[in-house]
C-alpha cells in the first residue's frame, strides 16, 4: 500500500488542502498559509504508535501534494 493525496475543501481551512492517508487513517495535512508557503501537519497515529515510512515514500507523497497544490 501507498500513501494516498485527496484534494479537499475542510471547514477550518480558506484554501483546499492536501490530505495524505495511509490506508484509513490521514497521516498529514499540506496547505498554504496566508503568506503563500507551504505548511504541513502531522497527526498523531490512532494507536499511539509511531507512524514509519519509507524516504523515499514520503518524499514522493509531499512532492505530489505540492503540485497538486499548485
Amino acid at each position: 500500500m501507498s500513501l494516498v493525496i485527496e484534494i479537499a475543501s475542510v471547514p477550518d481551512r480558506d484554501c483546499v488542502v492536501a490530505e495524505i492517508w495511509w490506508n484509513d487513517d490521514m497521516v498529514a495535512e499540506l496547505y498554504r498559509n496566508e503568506h503563500g508557503s507551504f505548511q504541513l501537519e502531522i497527526y498523531a497515529r490512532n494507536s499511539g504508535e509511531p507512524w514509519s515510512f519509507e524516504l523515499e515514500s514520503w518524499l514522493v507523497a509531499l512532492t505530489q501534494a505540492q503540485q497538486r497544490l499548485g
